[in-house]
């Protein structure tokens, strides 16, 4: 029996090894598969800057403008009335134009020609008449410093030739001060007949810009001119004191502001405001000249203050093509400018039409 029950269990044992060998899994043998991903080629490529080719620019604008008779004018039958604008009911033919010829040279003319709308009339003057003609060049050497020549023939067919060096010391758009320019300058001024009565200026201008709020802009200049007679003056009535030179700046300081009522793709429609003194001049003697044998006087200090006020209407036919017009008034102290007696601020209606192609 024992026999039997240990071959009995040998081969339980042995069955249940057997059983054990059928039931293990072979192990499945993946694939080691190498995959190589190859890395994108980046070629470097130098990027050069083309800067754009310049090519000239320029503009053509003509401008006819109409004045009317001052407030009040002619109601009186005197001729001297003190406060009376001089120039009245005249039109001014404007020609503008400037080329920008290269990215350092340009050129810029304005040519105003005068012509008296006045009737033959004893209450009526006019001191406008005749052509005033101003060419500029200009030739930038840098970013700082550009020179200026400049010569202008006036209505009494005075002329003059002047030189500046100009030079953009501070610029900053969008603030209270936005840009000064300050300009050394020669001028030399000769009268009609080129004689005697010339003058030589040597001195500077300062330019000046900026912002104010409520949309305002402003901007003017200060001329410090020292100027040298070719005749005397004097400084006394008794024509004895007698001088060849004086140093007498002008200022100017103007304020703007635009008032925008309509506008669309091609039309646009605004209220303007212009104004300030246009010029305070300063003088470092009175001045007295006899004149038909009349003594005649030029006070120290006078001033010229003015607001005009206008209704401007623009339709731009083209890109390059604009048509305006437009209608307001003048108000300014026109013949009492001295310091101590500037009075008697009168309105002056204007209209003008006027048309501008660029290139």
């Amino acid at each position: 029996m024992k026999k039997l029950a240990l071959l009995l269990g040998s081969l339980l044992v042995v069955g249940t090894a057997v059983q054990a060998k059928e039931v293990v899994v072979a192990p499945v043998e993946l694939s080691k598969e190498v995959v190589v991903l190859a890395e994108p080629v980046v070629e470097e490529v130098a990027v050069v800057e083309l800067t754009p080719e310049f090519r000239p620019t320029g503009y053509v604008g003509l401008e006819y403008r109409a004045y009317g008779n001052t407030e009040g004018h002619g109601d009186k039958k005197s001729s001297n009335d003190e406060w009376n604008n001089g120039s009245n009911r005249y039109s001014r033919l404007q020609t503008t134009f400037g080329v920008a010829a290269t990215e350092k040279f340009s050129v810029e003319g304005r040519i105003r020609d005068y012509s008296d709308l006045e009737r033959n009339d004893d209450r009526y003057t006019n001191d406008e008449s005749g052509t005033e003609t101003r060419l500029r060049a200009y030739y930038k050497h840098n970013d700082l410093f550009t020179s200026r020549v400049e010569y202008k023939d006036t209505t009494s067919d005075a002329q003059s030739f002047e030189y500046q060096a100009r030079l953009n010391v501070y610029k900053n758009e969008g603030a209270l001060l936005s840009k000064v320019v300050f300009a050394p300058k020669f001028k030399h001024t000769m009268d009609s007949e080129n004689g005697g009565a010339y003058k030589n200026t040597v001195g500077a201008d300062i330019e000046y810009a900026g912002n104010l709020p409520l949309g305002f802009t402003w901007d003017g200049t200060i001329y410090l001119n020292q100027n040298f007679y070719g005749e005397e003056f004097y400084t006394n009535a008794g024509l004895t004191n007698n001088k060849d030179k004086a140093f007498e700046p002008e200022v100017e300081l103007y304020l703007y502001r635009t008032f925008g009522l309509y506008a669309n793709e091609k039309t646009t429609l605004d209220f303007n405001f212009e104004g300030g003194y246009d010029p305070y001049t300063f003088a470092q003697y009175d001045k007295y000249a006899e004149k038909n044998a009349e003594i005649e006087k030029t006070k120290k200090t006078d001033y010229s203050l003015y607001a005009l006020l206008t209704l401007d209407l623009e339709y731009k036919v083209t890109e390059n093509f604009a048509l305006s017009t437009g209608a307001g008034a003048e108000y300014r102290n026109w013949n009492n400018t001295a310091q101590s007696e500037a009075s008697d601020w009168r309105w002056q209606p204007v209209a003008y039409a006027a048309m501008k192609v660029t290139f």
